[in-house]
């Protein structure tokens, strides 16, 4: 089954939180709905939940209409970014939790619950309380307890904010392999870019309550459609072209013919070399690569380079650009 999302619109007083919102999520999809603050990506996730009515359109599960269904009815696995664990629980009383209320026998339940600690890597920590628990772990106790229904969908609103940079990464990490094995469809919500681009098959980018772009990762961050994506996926040089028609005129000849005013380009596909007639501004050495900005023919470029970079602040260095991609404003 797959969830069909069609015109959605939904409405808070005057406010129009979802314009017209259509979506697919595919049989095994990992779907990342990415977008600042307020977009509407939140509200979209607990409509799909079930937690929220809409005001238009239709929601779709295979052939089974969610508009009248209730939330426990869906039978959706959901982790919210503050876990909602019980604390007065151990962590296999915690993931055992919704199979107990769905009146399952005890020995059916302590087989899910094992196996599912061995998932999670966690079996020696099944008598364990919450307090006695790292951030992660606890994370991995809420994906554990949303898994443990076998639920239809699975649905992730910023489930690893809370948590500090490595742990993130490591959680990308269990989390994708852990949706890749059991093949469960999947929406996350993130803010993070990084996050999308990492984990998602799907990235759906939304800006005030409408889809910006839906593409692969590579789709968004190589051809973003609009300025809105390539401005917030990754680091970007946008450029009118009025200033490409005088600084890389040969960019102009694969200009499409409509709609399209400005070029992206990626901070990777500005080469610098000693000497020209740009002047480097600053240099950030940044581990795996260096940031380097400079002053071209009256704008700012911001250009990256492998590992540490020959260059310093006051420098000149020729420009030359790589590939681009046309966005429309």
């Amino acid at each position: 089954m797959h969830l069909s999302i069609r015109r959605l619109y939904k409405t808070f007083d005057e406010f129009v939180a979802l314009d017209r919102i259509s979506l697919d999520v595919g049989e095994h999809e990992f779907v990342c709905l990415l977008g600042p603050s307020g977009c509407g990506k939140t509200t979209l996730l607990r409509i799909i939940a079930g937690l929220m009515p809409f005001d238009g359109g239709s929601l779709m599960l295979g052939e089974t209409d969610l508009a009248a269904m209730p939330a426990r009815a869906r039978g959706f696995g959901i982790v919210f970014q503050s876990y909602s664990l019980f604390p007065n629980m151990t962590v296999a009383e915690n993931i055992g939790y919704g199979l107990k209320i769905r009146q399952e026998a005890s020995d059916a339940i302590q087989t899910r619950v094992e196996a599912l600690l061995a998932m999670i890597k966690m079996p020696q920590l099944a008598d364990r309380y919450l307090h006695q628990l790292s951030g992660g772990q606890q994370q991995r106790v809420a994906i554990a307890r949303a898994l443990a229904v076998d639920p239809a969908l699975l649905l992730l609103d910023e489930p690893l904010s809370a948590l500090d940079a490595r742990v993130r990464v490591e959680m990308r990490t269990e989390i994708r392999d852990v949706q890749r094995r059991l093949g469960i469809p999947t929406i996350m919500v993130t803010h993070d870019q990084e996050e999308a681009l990492s984990l998602a098959d799907t990235i759906v980018c939304m800006n005030q309550g409408r889809i910006e772009q839906i593409g692969t990762p590579q789709d968004l961050y190589l051809r973003p459609r609009t300025r809105f994506v390539a401005d917030f996926v990754g680091q970007s040089n946008i450029l009118s072209a009025e200033w490409i028609a005088e600084a890389s005129p040969a960019h102009l000849e694969e200009r499409p013919t409509e709609g399209v005013h400005e070029l992206c380009v990626r901070p990777e596909e500005i080469r610098l070399s000693p000497g020209g007639d740009a002047q480097v501004i600053d240099v950030s050495f940044l581990g795996n690569v260096t940031r380097v900005r400079v002053a071209w023919r009256g704008r700012e470029l911001v250009a990256e380079t492998p590992g540490l970079a020959d260059f310093a602040a006051g420098a000149t260095v020729g420009v030359a650009f790589g590939r681009g991609a046309w966005v429309r404003a």
